[in-house]
C-alpha cells in the first residue's frame, strides 16, 4: 500500500543537534580573526591540506591552496598551470585538525 506520507529515514538526537551548533558557533568565532593567514587542516577523513584561510561561513571554510599546500594523506598530485592558487572549499563539520601557521 502506498502513502503521500513522507517516512522519515534519519532524525538526530537534539541534544546531539545543539552540540553541534555550540562546535559550530565556536569554531566560527575561533577561525575568524585568522581570515588571510595560511593555516593547515586535516579532514576525518586523514586528508591534509595547507593554504590561506580566505572565507568561512557557517558551513564551510574556503581555503586558497597552491601547488605546495593542497595534497591528500601521503602522496603529492601532479598539478596543472590551472590549479595553482585555487579555492578550496571544505566542510566545517570534517575538519579535525586545524593548525596555524602564521
Amino acid at each position: 500500500m502506498y502513502t503521500n506520507q513522507p517516512h522519515v529515514i534519519f532524525q538526530s538526537d537534539p541534544n546531539w543537534q545543539h552540540q553541534l551548533m555550540q562546535k559550530r558557533d565556536m569554531l566560527m568565532g575561533t577561525l575568524h580573526p585568522h581570515v588571510g593567514r595560511t593555516l593547515r587542516v586535516t579532514t576525518l577523513d586523514g586528508h591534509t591540506y595547507e593554504g590561506v584561510l580566505v572565507n568561512l561561513d557557517g558551513h564551510h571554510v574556503y581555503l586558497q591552496v597552491t601547488s605546495h599546500g593542497h595534497h591528500h594523506g601521503q602522496n603529492r598530485p601532479i598539478y596543472t598551470p590551472a590549479q595553482y592558487n585555487q579555492i578550496l572549499t571544505l566542510v566545517l563539520f570534517e575538519l579535525l585538525v586545524i593548525v596555524l601557521l602564521s
